[in-house]
């Protein structure tokens, strides 16, 4: 099974094998140094999905 890696900042897709003979860590489509992820750049917001309480839904 194929691991592929997601720039951080243009969501290019890469393998394994090609993250280990990156230059300097940099994107081979974009150049950026923000990093790579096993999951992509839409799918790795963690706020998307958050529910903002206040005070008075507590004293309900």
């Amino acid at each position: 099974m194929e691991i592929f890696f997601y720039c951080q900042s243009c969501d290019g897709k890469i393998t394994m094998d090609q993250l280990a003979l990156l230059n300097e860590g940099r994107c081979p489509e974009c150049g950026s140094m923000e990093g790579f992820s096993t999951v992509p750049k839409d799918e790795n917001d963690s706020f998307e999905k958050v529910t903002v309480l206040n005070d008075t839904e507590f004293l309900t």
